[in-house]
């Protein structure tokens, strides 16, 4: 929308579950579902950004993948970037006002040596 009271285009897309590869000229996006997609397949099959990729192309045209745009360096920036926003999420970051420090992110690890916890 390019109404005057319009939100801006990355905010846009944000809201229909559409994150852009860049938020200064937005002209790719990939759906919330296919970043969650690739990173469950990332983490749990160990599947590649290649092989991943190679897939989107094979759905999106069977017939002739080829012809499919290249986004492949678009698709990994946005999935480094989709994971972070994942890990503050479910570290329970909202903002990052007061900022972030090194090791804030780290799951506890209960078979790992605490001191004053399993070390006496």
């Amino acid at each position: 929308c390019q109404c005057v009271n319009a939100e801006s285009y990355h905010k846009q897309l944000l809201h229909v579950k559409l994150y852009p590869s860049t938020f200064e000229k937005p002209s790719t996006a990939f759906t919330f579902l296919v970043l969650d997609d690739f990173l469950r397949d990332n983490v749990e099959c160990g599947t590649s950004g290649m092989n991943y990729y190679s897939k989107l192309r094979q759905v999106t045209s069977s017939m002739f993948p080829h012809l499919v745009a290249d986004r492949y360096r678009e698709l990994l920036w946005v999935a480094r970037q989709w994971h972070l926003l994942k890990l503050l999420k479910w570290s329970g970051y909202q903002d990052n006002t007061n900022g972030s420090t090194k090791g804030d992110l780290a799951l506890f690890c209960v078979a790992c040596p605490q001191p004053s916890i399993n070390l006496s």
